[in-house]
């Protein structure tokens, strides 16, 4: 796979990341001249507009919101327990069910005195241990820019399903309530984890391991493909999105920007983001369950909160659409359908290949969990972070990492600079919030068939019906439909 030659006058085609991004998730970088296009005019003369006409009101606001907020522990729960931030709850199994398991055993060692109920809560009936894993922070390490530390967080979850905040480790000192300056010092290190893996890593995974998939969709497939009638609306702007964010000059990567709020270098950032693709292990080598090697997902992820409610429920939108559509595709099993698949099964971990794709569930299931990530959970994210005040959730630190005997608590307007707030405002400006150009439940997917026409038009009817039932249920509203793009847009 990684020798192939690819005549690229065919079109754009996947190749292993180049330079710092090594062992991550394929490159395209021959992005076609009509996306390239298309970015210029949708994104890229944005961004101009915005350095040009965000900027002062930005740094106004950093002027006049010096600092960071106080976060309660109430708060911090807030924040981290639901929403996107909540994709990194990890649950603690029961190890006396044998099916069930517990956390890896650095986090078991780290945490043995409130697990086994010697401090803290411990646990009552119908409760359970989660994790919060921002040990990729270990890749940044404190420089004079800011201060870091990897973090992993102990929370409980009660029987109403509500959680509660119980200890934090700083790399291999836990702190908890009684801590005092340092439990408020952890906490804030403790966000600013979840803020930069959250961005680097956790909501890339929906950005560059579609990529490869794009590429062969584009080049392999013919015009009348059905089934490239299918992928390509979900691809739209994607292509030359991720390739600004990887390579470009401008990247929001790239330290001294206006819009550049990440604390370390441009190879650090790349480090992290590698990650979703590599997996990454505990210090002493043991694997980290909570970062494993990337797989192509076949259901709908598994989140511990009302979040992953809400994606499941468009999740089975979109696989009942998925199986509408699949037997026009599978129909004959088509070689070029069998290549496609062989192809992106060669680029992509756990894609079907060509002796599964033709059975209509798994290529209802491959669409579902294509679109759920570029589109849904996409948009969602963005939605999502783009609220979020970046008093609350920092990029850089300027204090120490603190110390379990620390008993003053650091003064919050002290912790930040107006230059991070101008930073990060600019990047949540340009780059957080959403930008919709094509809406999902407005897509017109261009078939011929009209049995595959009045199924396109059902499925902008059960997009609609779930979201009434979304909101009829009291599940959050994540992201308006209204606010759901096709494809990673922005």
């Amino acid at each position: 796979m990684l020798t192939r030659e690819h005549d690229y006058s065919f079109g754009p085609w996947p190749q292993p990341a180049p330079d710092f991004f090594e062992d991550g998730a394929p490159a395209v970088l021959n992005v076609p001249e009509d996306v390239q296009k298309d970015w210029d005019r949708h994104v890229g003369r944005r961004y101009i507009k915005q350095v040009l006409l965000d900027t002062v009101p930005s740094w106004l606001w950093a002027r006049r919101n010096p600092g960071l907020r106080s976060v309660s522990d109430e708060r911090f729960c807030e924040l981290l327990c639901d929403g996107i931030f909540s994709k990194f709850l990890f649950p603690r199994r029961d190890p006396n069910d044998p099916p069930r398991d517990q956390f890896d055993a650095p986090d078991e060692r780290l945490f043995a005195a409130y697990l086994d109920g010697s401090k803290g809560p411990g646990l009552e009936p119908g409760e359970a241990w989660f994790k919060s894993d921002f040990t990729p922070m270990r890749l940044v390490p404190s420089d004079a820019d800011s201060s870091t530390v990897p973090s992993v967080v102990l929370f409980k979850r009660r029987a109403d399903r509500s959680y509660q905040l119980v200890a934090i480790a700083l790399d291999q000192t836990v702190f908890d309530p009684s801590h005092e300056g340092g439990w408020v010092a952890a906490k804030y290190f403790a966000l600013q984890g979840a803020g930069v893996i959250t961005t680097l890593l956790m909501h890339p995974k929906l950005h560059f391991p579609s990529n490869a998939i794009d590429a062969i969709t584009r080049t392999r497939l013919s015009p009348g493909s059905t089934l490239k009638q299918l992928l390509l609306p979900h691809f739209r702007l994607a292509m030359a999105v991720n390739y600004a964010v990887l390579y470009g000059n401008e990247t929001v990567l790239k330290p001294g920007k206006i819009y550049a709020p990440y604390p370390g270098t441009l190879e650090q950032h790349a480090e992290i983001v590698a990650t979703l693709w590599r997996g990454l292990d505990h210090p002493d080598g043991t694997p980290n369950r909570a970062y494993p090697r990337y797989r192509f997902p076949m259901d709908a992820p598994e989140i511990h909160s009302p979040y992953g409610t809400f994606l499941g429920r468009y999740h089975e939108t979109l696989l009942a659409f998925g199986r509408k559509v699949a037997p026009s595709i599978t129909a004959g099993r088509p070689h070029e359908v069998a290549e496609w698949a062989r192809h992106c099964a060669a680029w992509v971990p756990g894609f079907p290949d060509a002796s599964r794709i033709f059975d209509e569930d798994v290529l209802a299931r491959v669409f579902a969990s294509i679109v759920l990530d570029v589109g849904v959970s996409h948009s969602a994210d963005h939605y999502i972070y783009g609220q979020v005040d970046p008093r609350e959730v920092p990029f850089r630190l300027h204090m120490d990492v603190p110390s379990a005997s620390q008993r003053v608590a650091p003064d919050p307007t002290t912790l930040v600079t107006v230059r991070d707030n101008l930073n990060y405002k600019m990047c949540s400006l340009m780059f957080f919030a959403p930008y919709v150009v094509e809406r999902l439940p407005e897509i017109d997917y261009g078939f011929a068939d009209p049995t595959l026409r009045q199924a396109n038009a059902e499925f902008r009817s059960a997009l609609a019906a779930t979201e009434s039932s979304l909101i009829n249920d009291g599940v959050p509203r994540y992201v308006p439909l209204h606010d759901i793009a096709t494809s990673v847009q922005f």
